[in-house]
Order: C-alpha cells, then structure tokens, then sequence
C-alpha cells in the first residue's frame, strides 16, 4: 500500500532529508594542519597548511607566492584551504616560499636574490644583490631555495603550481607527462600554455630534474587581483590537474 501525505507534511519530511543530509556532509572534516617546514633568510617561518587523510597517496604542492611583488597566488591558496581535496590527493598549500619578499614588497628574498634563479639546475652568476635578476653568491646559497628542495624530495608531489604573475599563461612544460597535465590547467583556468623563453636556476626547471614523475606548472597569472569568478576556475584546474 503507497502512504499519501498531505503535501505540507511532505514537503516538511523533504526538507528535514535534506537538511539532515547536509549536516551529515558538513560534519566530515578533512584532516588538515600546518606544517613548518624551513625559515627564510631573515628568520620567518617557511609554512605550508597540510590538507587530506593520511591514507592519501597523491601529494600536490600549490606555492602562492615566489617572488613578494607577485602575490595574485594566495587567493587561489585561500580557496583550497576551504577545499576537500579530490579522494586519493593531499594537499601541501604554501602561502609564500618568500616571506620576507612579500612583507617588504620585493621580488628578492630578505638577501636581495631572486629565489627563482638560484636553484642548482643551471644555475649562473649574474646580478648584484636586489637587481631584478640576482641569481645569489652561488647554486642553492639561499635558506628558502635549500628549504623547498628538501620539500619537493621528502613529499615528491605528483603535481606542483608556482604562481608567478604577469603573463597571463601556463608555462608549456618539457616533458610529455607534465604537458597533459598543463593542458588540463590551462582549459580549466582559460588561460593559453604557451613556450617560455629556458631561465637559468629556476624551481621548476630543477624540480622536473630531479622528479620526472612529478609535473611542476609555472602558472602566470594575469596581472592585478583575482576575481571570484577566476579564483573558482583556478580551484577547478589544480583540482583537475591533482587527478590526471
């Protein structure tokens, strides 16, 4: 026999289902802690928010901010802090792996070098202290630079996003595995991947070295602030991309 309810009542039973079901949904937490994992060269902490279970097996690391005059990157890292990583995936969001540059508003660390030349992957001399492209005393001579490498090879993330501004593209990766990759963020964010100009001692370039496996993105992002709408669709291409 089919029960009938008059259609208030079950209107009323509806809405009880459904806000139940959302409590439910709101009560899951997602593991999440910070982490410290280094300090910069005038002594702040290096920090990354640690999100997803522990039985993840696919880590992403996502740096907002590299260089302190770049900062459109930590509206994307606010947005994944509130985010439920895809099942499978842990996140590591690092705000700025150069704090001291983004509290002085200076693409340099708090040493006057550019970070993103002073990795050890073709790494060359070149600019006096605080000019734009100052690649440091030499290969790895900077707390920050040798803090995100122990990163990368104690957590090999399956997918890292540097943002960098103001180009408005993804950088086209050099392998194959790490371009599919990028041809997901790049559809996702509706940006254009394009071919950059090969730099000396950058992060990327040493981290597709020394973990071919991984997919590092450098991931220019226009210049100015984020919209909400920009921010949505750079939260759906880094969850897309963990994935891939």
């Amino acid at each position: 026999m089919t029960l009938r309810l008059p259609l208030p009542i079950a209107l009323a039973a509806l809405l009880l289902t459904f806000t139940t079901c959302q409590s439910v949904s709101a009560a899951v937490v997602v593991p999440t802690r910070v982490e410290r994992w280094g300090s910069s060269a005038q002594g702040r902490p290096l920090t990354a928010v640690v999100r997803g279970y522990p039985s993840a097996t696919r880590t992403v690391l996502v740096i907002g901010v590299v260089h302190g005059t770049e900062p459109a990157g930590l509206a994307v890292i606010r947005a994944l802090r509130y985010d439920a990583p895809p099942p499978g995936v842990r996140y590591w969001l690092v705000a700025a792996a150069n704090p001291d540059g983004l509290a002085h508003g200076t693409r340099q660390n708090g040493r006057g070098v550019d970070l993103n030349r002073n990795f050890p992957l073709t790494w060359a001399a070149g600019g006096a202290r605080w000019s734009t492209y100052c690649s440091g005393p030499a290969a790895a001579s900077e707390p920050e630079t040798r803090a995100v490498m122990a990163l990368v090879e104690r957590t090999h993330p399956v997918l890292t996003v540097w943002y960098h501004q103001h180009l408005g593209i993804v950088v086209r990766p050099s392998s194959y595995h790490a371009r599919q990759v990028g041809g997901v963020y790049a559809r996702l964010s509706g940006m254009p991947m394009r071919t950059y100009v090969a730099l000396h001692g950058t992060a990327s370039a040493w981290q597709a070295r020394v973990d071919p496996q991984g997919a590092p993105l450098v991931v220019e992002l226009r210049a100015g602030a984020m919209s909400a709408a920009q921010v949505a669709a750079h939260l759906r291409a880094v969850r897309a991309a963990a994935v891939r």
